[in-house]
């Protein structure tokens, strides 16, 4: 599998978060501006603010208008970044994280958090995501499997293999295509305990609903992020020569 290219943002962000914390940069200095940075970096413009701008969202840096960028602290506070180019990025999601199991159960699709396909009941597992071995929650997550496919979540497997491609291995169904819908929520209070985060705290929810060759919904996920310990990236490529609306 061929590998994923970071964004030039992204890799310029840590770049200079490692020169901040070398103390190149220090703490209550201002960073170089951002005409300096392109010049040095050889990147555009828009590259050199995305950089800055993943900065000051970690909380390392602040801008002020007429001033420039000053250097708030030496780490950022602890994010999880995932980025998604395929399905199969999301391998590295579940190799960059690990999952506590809370419940596996049943639920039928009008109990279900999210919308189900059909009248039957399908097999749900809910568990917390933590960043690394044992870090900090990054997601409380429920993963809804339809009917026929419901013994996958009992493998010792779950934990540490993609459930679709569980489903995959063991029933032959080929994840075909994923559809997927990002919202801002405000966190509740049961779902905050379990994310060590206060009620309210601002997040993002994700579901996703995964399709096989027959168009037919096989597995779908909510899952929820504390805001400021999680960063969605994604890359679309356009095709070559496809014509684009203005």
């Amino acid at each position: 599998m061929t590998e994923t290219r970071r964004p030039l943002y992204q890799s310029l962000a840590e770049r200079l978060s490692q020169l901040i914390r070398e103390g190149v940069y220090p703490v209550g200095a201002m960073l170089p501006s951002e005409a300096e940075l392109r010049a040095r970096f050889k990147l555009s413009r828009h590259t050199v603010r995305e950089a800055i701008r993943m900065l000051q969202e970690a909380g390392m840096v602040s801008r002020h208008q007429g001033v420039g960028t000053r250097v708030e602290r030496a780490r950022g506070a602890p994010r999880y970044v995932q980025t998604l180019v395929g399905v199969s990025d999301l391998w590295q999601y579940v190799q960059d994280t690990s999952r506590v199991t809370l419940a596996i159960r049943d639920v039928t699709p009008e109990n279900a958090r999210i919308e189900l396909p059909g009248k039957r009941a399908w097999r749900m597992l809910e568990g917390v995501r933590h960043a690394g071995n044992g870090g900090l929650p990054v997601s409380w997550t429920q993963i809804h499997v339809h009917p026929r496919y419901g013994d996958v979540l009992e493998e010792t497997g779950a934990n540490t293999i993609p459930v679709y491609s569980l489903i995959e291995q063991r029933h032959g169904v080929r994840a075909k295509s994923l559809r997927q819908e990002i919202t801002a929520v405000s966190i509740a209070a049961d779902i905050a305990a379990l994310l060590q985060v206060a009620p309210g705290t601002p997040g993002l929810a994700i579901v996703r609903h995964y399709l096989g060759e027959d168009d037919e919904v096989f597995e779908a996920t909510l899952s929820i992020h504390p805001g400021e310990r999680y960063r969605y990236a994604m890359q679309l490529d356009l095709s070559c020569g496809a014509a684009l609306s203005p």
